[in-house]
């Protein structure tokens, strides 16, 4: 049979001498007969038919050859034939996905994905569902925001019964959707992951977040509530702590919320909000026990001034809670903040008389008075209680409020001389009355400067210049009163200020301080949510929404890319109620931002009278930042947030914005290259170099620019003879040993703009860039002599070692893709030619022009 093998072929090859093509196919069409998988014969015909002008045959023939060339693991020249022989001509299904698993092997991304899109379509048409769902996983892996992709993975797989792998599609294309702002198809996608997994818990976790945002918390605690036994992941608590709580579900919430604060002790939002929820359903028990459970935590993490504020807005927001305002008089009294506790008090006075607790009142009015003996609602408390209490405690009051007895009697004298008058039941002269107020007050001013409290006399004037707009102009002592405190209501002449801004600036710094720390824990509450998200899309979504909710605009927009990027990342958060807006509505108020001019501050602020653009999203007033790359110094995008009311940006807010956006620069630069890490992890393990996957990618990237720079571009391989008997001799592990050695003593050979790839188990390939074929040569002799040396670790004479050097062709009319194909079978052919004379050389391969 050999015999008739070896006949058959050199009968070809004289046919082929003779250029009688047609008897040459015969030939070796014979020898296929004989041995169907001959690599020579099945290439031969391949070419052949091509001469032949019979692109069928020949499709058919470099088909087989690919098949084959796949099978034996040849992976590089399996590319190589695919690329220039069957690229143009109709392939079944399973060769297309075997070509797009190469170029996936070589990092190129784009052409993967429309192969196995093509070969995913065939499968389909061939209703063989299994091929065609594991192409739909491969692109899912490729391009993870294709959302389209997702879905028909999805329903491919459910057809299958691939229950787990189908809601993993759905919940991937929910996740796209609810990013591109489209709640009710996210939704969709959520419920059928949900149905076919009902007991993943990450499924549900994100169905019940977009159920929570279209404004469902019920079905969201439904969702939830079979995984919460024992749970203690801080994502899931604080979704499930949220649902309940919006569900009106407080006493379960409690729990669910205290477990996520004592694992993350971040700002206690939420447990604020449910003291507040508590006050709204009109169990201020249950909110106070609360908020003294979370100041334990959070003054045991100093941070009192945080809690206070927190404790502010809820106590502001429920003026008419008693036991509310008790603790929260308690508060200031514990933390020695007399001018915060006296403004508590008195609103505890009021509530305490309302509610008809005249005992509790006076123990309140005592309190105010010890503080501030001077302070004129003292005398308006001490009226409301005359008849009701005690006359002698009020006169102590009044004695130690600072009023003097002797204007008491004088009160009275005058009392009784309109009543002997016949004036008795007729109320006080009202001008008397008003004089009255401001001569107690100016009295107030003048013990306060003589005692040197300054801040509380500038409390009084202010309470003047209101109470008596003008009145300096014709009183001579207020005049005088204003201008020893050096203190002028506005309008006034401009007598120095310098006290009273001194304290205007410190009670404003005081109010900034309690933003500031607002802003900042929110600041990092965003951030740490950012850099928990898979893609650039996601971190914008959640930048966005986090954003919008926090200062409660009506919308908020963000777009990363440099401003000539055709297609720049882009996210937007609107309010519920509100029409999400169009791309070229939220484009132009985007370009506007753009173009505007940055104050003082680094904010751009808009209105809707000069900025048309904000109408079409139906807002009033906008505020916007101009995002920096740090690092290139370059523009990185823009962010705006927009409110549908005439709002007035303030300068905290200005800072929040930029702050966030650099935040959002930097998230989604390290997300951009943690998948560019993923994608280019093809180093090979042992020897730190380039694995063979990357080889081809790198011969025509360095092709290119090769083109373009008008420079040599040089390759190296470097072979250790007898290879393949030495692997049988002495196994895989020695001589992966030996070449893990070879590879970290030529690292000091090669430069760094070099590229080292594990060629095969015992060859090594470096690329040269700059590099002509006779200084490759040079290259090549070095870095043999240098393997040479490196001594195995079996026993017998040391193994030898062969360089080939070969230079790609520079001529204008070739394909890249032709010229890496045809220096690919140069350098093979080499290697060949190294090993049939014997090992232990270098070759110079000639280059083609």
């Amino acid at each position: 049979m050999a015999q008739d093998v070896t006949k058959h072929l050199e009968r070809a090859k004289r046919f082929l001498e003779k250029n009688k093509i047609q008897e040459a196919v015969a030939e070796y069409q014979a020898v296929l007969e004989v041995l169907p998988s001959h690599q020579e014969s099945i290439q031969a015909l391949g070419d052949l038919h091509a001469r032949l002008n019979n692109p069928e045959r020949a499709a058919h023939y470099y088909g087989i050859q690919f098949d084959r060339l796949m099978e034996s693991g040849d992976l590089a020249k399996a590319a190589a034939v695919y690329a220039r022989f069957l690229r143009a001509a109709p392939q079944p299904p399973e060769r297309l996905a075997s070509f797009a698993f190469l170029l996936q092997r070589q990092n190129r991304t784009a052409e993967a994905i429309a192969h196995y899109s093509a070969a995913a379509k065939l499968f389909f048409e061939h209703i063989r569902l299994e091929e065609a769902v594991t192409c739909l996983e491969k692109i899912a892996q490729l391009d993870p925001e294709n959302s389209e992709c997702h879905v028909k993975l999805a329903e491919a797989a459910e057809r299958l019964g691939k229950n787990e792998l189908a809601a993993h599609g759905y919940l991937r294309a929910g996740q796209l959707a609810l990013a591109a702002e489209d709640l009710e198809l996210a939704l969709d996608f959520f419920g059928r992951a949900h149905a076919l997994s009902p007991r993943d818990r990450s499924v549900a976790l994100l169905y019940a977040e977009a159920c929570l945002r279209k404004g469902e918390p019920a079905e969201a605690v439904r969702l939830l509530e079979s995984f919460s036994p024992g749970e203690m992941d801080t994502t899931f608590l604080v979704v499930y702590g949220e649902a309940l709580l919006r569900a009106g579900e407080l006493d379960r919430a409690r729990p669910v919320l205290v477990t996520f604060y004592k694992q993350k002790q971040e700002n206690f939002k939420k447990l604020f909000e449910l003291a507040d929820a508590y006050l709204a359903a009109g169990e201020d028990d249950k909110a106070v026990d609360l908020l003294a459970e979370t100041k334990k935590w959070m003054f045991r993490l100093r941070r009192e001034n945080e809690f206070t504020a927190q404790f502010d807005q809820v106590a502001e927001a429920y003026p008419a809670s008693l036991l509310l305002a008790e603790n929260w008089a308690r508060l200031y009294e514990e933390l020695n903040r007399e001018s915060k506790y006296f403004d508590v008090l008195v609103k505890l006075f009021d509530l305490y008389y309302d509610a008809g607790k005249l005992k509790e009142a006076c123990d309140c009015l005592d309190r105010l008075v010890d503080i501030d003996p001077y302070d004129y609602r003292n005398q308006e408390r001490i009226a409301q209680l005359e008849g009701k209490v005690d006359p002698a405690y009020l006169r102590s009051l009044t004695l130690r409020a600072g009023k003097a007895i002797e204007s008491n009697a004088q009160n009275d004298q005058r009392s009784a001389g309109q009543e002997a008058s016949g004036d008795a039941g007729r109320p006080e002269n009202e001008e008397a009355k008003t004089q009255q107020v401001l001569d107690d007050l100016m009295v107030q001013v003048e013990i306060f400067l003589q005692y040197s409290l300054r801040p509380k006399a500038y409390e009084r004037l202010e309470r003047i210049a209101e109470m008596f707009p003008g009145e300096e102009e014709k009183n001579e002592r207020l005049y005088a009163l204003y201008e020893r405190a050096e203190w002028w209501p506005k309008g006034a002449p401009p007598v120095p200020k310098v006290a009273a801004a001194v304290e205007a600036a410190s009670a404003k710094s005081e109010a900034a301080s309690r933003e500031t720390s607002r802003d900042l824990a929110e600041i990092a509450e965003i951030t740490s949510l950012m850099y928990r998200q898979a893609t650039p899309r996601e971190v914008l979504a959640v930048a966005v929404n986090e954003i919008g909710k926090y200062l409660g605009v009506a919308r908020c927009l963000v777009s990363i890319g440099p401003p000539n990027e055709a297609r720049p990342l882009e996210a937007g958060y609107v309010r519920a109620g509100m029409e999400v807006a169009g791309t070229a509505a939220k484009g132009a108020a985007l370009e506007a931002i753009v173009r505007a001019t940055p104050d003082s501050l680094g904010a751009i602020g808009l209105r809707a009278e000069t900025t048309p653009a904000l109408v079409d999203l139906g807002v009033v007033t906008a505020l916007g930042a101009q995002l920096t790359d740090k690092e290139t110094q370059t523009a990185a995008g823009v962010l705006l947030i927009g409110d549908s009311a005439g709002r007035v940006w303030k300068p905290n807010e200005s800072f929040f914005l930029q702050a966030v956006g650099d935040q959002i620069v930097m998230s989604v630069s390290h997300t951009r290259l943690r998948s560019l890490v993923r994608t280019l992890g093809a180093a090979d393990e042992k020897t730190g170099l380039l694995s063979r996957g990357a080889y081809l990618d790198c011969l025509l990237a360095e092709v290119s620019r090769a083109r373009s720079q008008n420079m040599p571009v040089a390759l190296a391989i470097l072979q250790l003879d007898r290879g393949a008997e030495l692997l049988r001799e002495h196994g895989e592990a020695a001589l992966e040993s030996h070449m893990e050695l070879v590879a970290k003593a030529l690292e000091s050979s090669v430069r760094q703009t070099d590229l080292s790839v594990k060629y095969t188990t015992w060859s090594l390939a470096f690329i040269l860039p700059n590099t002509n074929l006779e200084q490759g040569r040079a290259v090549g002799d070095k870095l043999r002599r240098v393997a040479a040396g490196v001594k195995a670790s079996w026993s017998g004479p040391p193994p030898t070692m062969s360089a080939i050097v070969a230079e790609a062709t520079t001529r204008a009319n070739d394909e890249r893709e032709d010229v890496v194909t045809e220096w690919i079978n140069r350098a093979e052919f080499g290697l060949d030619e190294a090993q049939q004379n014997g090992g232990d050389t270098i070759l110079e391969l000639a280059t083609p022009r």
